[in-house]
C-alpha cells in the first residue's frame, strides 16, 4: 500500500500567546543551535506578562536581526499597534532568506494582518513553493482563515505537544540529542539478552 506523502506544513495551535511565543523560539533556537539553517520569525520578549508594556520584538532567525514590530505610543496608551512597516521588511528578510533554501521556516504567528491577506503571507506561499518544512503558530482566533489559506497541506497540534517531535523526526529535522532520546524510549522495552540501544 503506497504511503501518504508527509505534510510540510505543521500549525501549532494556540490560545496563549506567551505560551506558544517560549514554545516556538524554544524550538527555533533548539534547531539553529543543532546546525540546521533555520529562517523565521520568534518573538523576543521574557515571557511574562506587563499589561503597561508593549514591547513586540522578534528576531529573523537566518540573518540574526531583530526587529521591534510595535508602536511606540507613549506612556498613556494601551495596547499593543503593529508597525506595518517594519513588518514588511520582515517579510523581505524571510523571502531573502528563503533564497538560501533553508532546513525550516519557524514562524512565531499567523496573525491579525496574515488573517486579512497580507504580512507574511507571500513568505509561506514560498516555503510552500520550495518545498521548505514550516512551523507556524496559529491563534485560535485565526484557525478559519488559516485553515481556508493552507488547505489540507498542513497538520495541526497543540502548544507543548509531543507531535512537533515525531513531525521533526519524520522529517530528519531533529536535532541529534533529541533523536537519540527518542530512540532510548523505543529500545526501552523489552531489550533481549546481549542487546544495546543504538548510539
Amino acid at each position: 500500500m503506497p504511503t501518504e506523502p508527509l505534510s510540510n506544513i505543521l500549525a501549532v495551535i494556540y490560545m496563549d500567546g506567551l505560551a506558544a511565543d517560549k514554545f516556538l523560539a524554544g524550538w527555533g533556537y533548539a534547531l539553529r543551535a543543532a546546525g540546521l539553517t533555520v529562517a523565521g520569525l520568534v518573538q523576543l520578549n521574557t515571557f511574562e506578562r506587563d499589561p503597561g508594556k508593549c514591547d513586540m520584538a522578534v528576531e529573523e532567525l537566518f540573518s540574526g536581526t531583530v526587529l521591534q514590530l510595535s508602536e511606540d505610543r507613549g506612556k498613556e496608551a494601551s495596547g499593543c499597534r503593529l508597525d506595518r512597516s517594519i513588518l514588511t521588511e520582515a517579510a523581505g528578510l524571510l523571502l531573502t532568506a528563503l533564497e538560501e533554501k533553508p532546513d525550516i521556516l519557524v514562524l512565531n504567528k499567523f496573525g491579525k494582518v496574515e488573517a486579512e491577506g497580507e504580512g507574511l503571507r507571500d513568505a509561506l506561499a514560498k516555503a510552500v513553493e520550495l518545498g521548505v518544512p514550516i512551523v507556524v503558530g496559529v491563534p485560535y482566533r485565526n484557525l478559519d482563515q488559516w485553515r481556508l489559506f493552507a488547505g489540507d497541506l498542513a497538520e495541526e497540534c497543540a502548544v507543548d505537544s509531543p507531535q512537533i517531535r515525531n513531525w521533526l523526526m519524520a522529517r530528519d529535522l531533529l536535532p541529534d540529542q533529541e533523536r537519540r532520546v527518542e530512540r532510548q524510549r523505543a529500545w526501552a522495552c523489552p531489550i533481549g539478552a546481549g542487546e544495546k540501544p543504538p548510539a
